[in-house]
């Protein structure tokens, strides 16, 4: 159901707002479609270690942050996850292109002679590991993620969710500038670079 609903939109809005001219089943189409689904099994292989993460952390006492964290509003916990796991998501991607070793996994990212949404979803397991844990390891041990322990956390899955939209926005084949956000966080315009 992901799939169809981002098949509508991203398409629509790169033939409305093109960056460059470009037919939808472009070259490499069928490839990236392969990956969409093998990138949405690799998701969950954050799942163990991050789980291991949330078991250490709430056993830690950080000085009471944990406790301040899970008084605050969701709304600003949720607003301190999108740019603590950012800037996690941001070392962990430029530690896949600094550090040789990884690079090798992370040139499938960039791999692609064309590009438009579906390349978000281009990646290999262990690039997928590595940047998420780096994004979503710090939510847990600041408490911005699961702060009491006991109860459901809305937040990773609210940060996955816009972290995911806002990538296949990125590399989405449309014209849109940001104008000052463009200096903040990565965009199309950026992307296509």
């Amino acid at each position: 159901m992901g799939f169809i609903l981002l098949f509508i939109l991203f398409p629509v809005l790169e033939k409305i707002f093109p960056m460059r001219p470009q037919k939808t089943f472009r070259k490499g189409f069928a490839t990236d479609l392969a990956y969409y689904f093998l990138t949405s099994l690799s998701r969950h292989l954050v799942i163990i270690p991050l789980s291991l993460i949330a078991l250490a952390s709430s056993h830690l006492r950080f000085g009471g942050l944990h406790q301040w964290m899970a008084e605050l509003p969701l709304s600003v916990r949720f607003g301190a996850a999108l740019v603590v796991g950012e800037i996690g998501f941001y070392w962990g991607h430029r530690c896949m292109h600094r550090v040789s070793y990884l690079w090798r996994f992370h040139a499938v990212h960039h791999s692609a002679e064309e590009m438009d949404w579906l390349i978000n979803t281009r990646a290999h397991p262990v690039d997928i590991l590595c940047t998420r844990l780096c994004g979503y390891a710090p939510l847990y041990l600041l408490g911005l993620a699961q702060p009491s322990g006991n109860q459901v956390d809305m937040i990773p899955a609210l940060v996955a969710l816009v972290g995911s939209m806002w990538g296949y926005f990125i590399h989405s084949n449309v014209k849109w500038r940001l104008g000052i956000l463009e200096s903040l966080v990565a965009t199309p315009a950026f992307h296509h670079w």
